[in-house]
């Protein structure tokens, strides 16, 4: 509080205000206190908090080119893939500090782990939480008669894949459960942010050729490692990624969407990332949109996924198998405050 300028920082801040706008209307969070941070499991993490796990770490992956520098020294990034539950995987990433721990966490992988102080990021490239290292940060390594290693185990032992269950949209707005749901719904539009200004909505009403013309809109050309979308200088060269230098290849994504899904009575918007709007799409991957199916033929896989958006879009479409995680904040009435919701797998029903 000494070294900030509560002029400046009002300055920011009426800046802030006026060039986004939108940013006033994102729900207020409650502060998270030091003294309250809870040991979690892993297939109930929420977003932007900090949590402690106990967990067993299945591998480890260190990349080693330079991601950052920081007080002169490269950072290197190590990326841990951790699970709690038989089969199902989960990554914690180590930054700064955390990555030292690389030769101990190296000497006795497969063991369990308790880490405390973690941030639950969302990754929106695959659109999954991750957990990340903070300065403040821990782990310590399980011996096998510790009370906590044992009720590990136990639970460890007794999990076994299990079948997501199927639930109706109704059902699962009054239980008001985070966690992960397979449903049933009809879809009837897909919303693209291109700018803060500018979105383009896809519904029942669009028509092929209008859908068609959309698509060189909702792809844009990223970082291909994290998925930032690159801007453009004067001469349309495209920028450098700085926070991912010295890897400077570039890649073409679908924009992230909004689908706005129902069943029955009962309408959500569910979040819908790049990678599976590609698999929506039949797995057209968005830099061949141009191309020809066969040589021989006029028609271009970008026909072929307006097809599908059309078909999918359509008054009279079927509904949808979709596996959905969501995630709702309660008050202490369990009223939901906020409640979001992240498509994480697609079928068509048979």
């Amino acid at each position: 509080s000494s070294i900030v300028s509560d002029v400046l920082l009002q300055d920011l801040l009426a800046y802030v205000s006026s060039k986004h706008s939108y940013l006033r209307e994102l729900p207020q969070r409650q502060p998270q206190k030091v003294n309250s941070i809870e040991f979690v499991e892993l297939e109930q993490l929420q977003p932007d908090i900090l949590v402690h796990v106990v967990l067993r770490i299945v591998d480890i992956t260190v990349l080693t080119e330079a991601l950052y520098s920081y007080r002169g020294q490269k950072q290197r990034k190590v990326i841990l893939t951790v699970e709690q539950t038989q089969g199902q995987h989960y990554v914690l990433v180590l930054w700064g500090l955390g990555a030292t721990w690389y030769p101990q966490l190296q000497k006795k992988k497969g063991y369990i782990w308790e880490f405390k102080y973690l941030f639950v990021q969302r990754n929106c490239i695959l659109e999954n939480l991750e957990l990340h290292t903070t300065p403040w940060s821990s782990c310590e390594c399980l011996l096998d008669d510790d009370i906590r290693a044992i009720t590990f185990k136990t639970k460890f032992q007794e999990s076994a894949p299990s079948f997501v269950k199927m639930s109706d949209l109704a059902t699962h707005l009054e239980d008001k459960c985070s966690g992960v749901v397979l449903v049933k719904a009809q879809i009837l539009e897909l919303v693209f942010p291109v700018t803060a200004a500018q979105k383009i909505a896809l519904n029942a009403h669009s028509s092929l050729k209008s859908i068609f013309s959309s698509l060189p809109n909702i792809i844009y050309t990223g970082c291909a490692k994290c998925g930032l979308e690159l801007e453009t200088d004067e001469n349309k060269i495209y920028k450098q990624c700085f926070s991912c230098l010295p890897f400077t290849m570039k890649k073409i994504y679908y924009r992230p969407a909004s689908m706005t899904v129902v069943d029955g009575s009962h309408t959500i918007c569910i979040h819908v990332g790049s990678k599976l709007l590609e698999k929506i799409l039949l797995n057209i991957s968005p830099d061949c949109l141009n191309r020809v199916i066969v040589p021989s033929s006029e028609v271009t896989y970008g026909m072929a996924a307006a097809d599908v958006l059309h078909s999918l879009l359509a008054a009279s479409g079927e509904p949808r198998a979709m596996k959905i995680q969501s995630l709702f904040v309660l008050d202490e009435n369990s009223y939901p405050l906020q409640q979001d919701f992240s498509l994480l797998d697609f079928h068509l029903l048979v």
